[in-house]
C-alpha cells in the first residue's frame, strides 16, 4: 500500500526531478535551475496573480527566506501538464489535420516563374 508521502515523492521525481526527492522545500534558486522561473519579479507577479504557488517566509540568519513546498510546486506543474494535454480526448471529436502544403509557395506543381515575385533578368 503506498503512503501519502511515497505519492508525494513519486509526483515531486516525476515533475522536478529525483534529485529533489526527500526534499519538502526549494529556495529560489533551485527554481531558477529546474527552468521554473527566470526573475524574482515575474515570480512575484504570477504568485500575485494565482499562477505559481505562494511562497513560505522562514527566519534565517540574513532575515526572511522564501521557500516553496516542493509537492505544491510539483502538483502545479502537473495540472498545467493535465491541462495542455488531456489524457483521453474526446471520443469522435474532430481530428485537426495539418494545413495542406498544396497552397504554399514551395509546392510540387508550381512552376519556376510562380515562385519568384521578382521579374528574371534575360541574358
Amino acid at each position: 500500500m503506498q503512503t501519502q508521502c511515497d505519492s508525494d515523492d513519486a509526483l515531486i521525481a516525476r515533475f522536478l526531478g529525483s534529485r529533489y526527492v526527500g526534499r519538502r522545500y526549494l529556495r529560489y534558486a533551485e527554481l531558477e535551475s529546474l527552468g521554473l522561473v527566470d526573475n524574482r519579479g515575474s515570480l512575484k507577479n504570477w504568485m500575485d496573480a494565482g499562477a505559481f504557488p505562494r511562497g513560505i517566509r522562514i527566519p534565517g540568519r540574513n532575515g526572511k527566506t522564501l521557500v516553496w513546498a516542493a509537492i505544491e510546486v510539483a502538483q502545479h506543474i502537473a495540472q498545467r501538464v493535465a491541462e495542455r494535454d488531456p489524457v483521453f480526448p474526446d471520443v469522435g471529436a474532430p481530428v485537426r489535420e495539418r494545413p495542406s502544403d498544396s497552397d504554399g509557395p514551395l509546392a510540387a506543381d508550381r512552376n519556376e516563374a510562380a515562385l519568384c515575385p521578382y521579374p528574371t533578368r534575360e541574358t
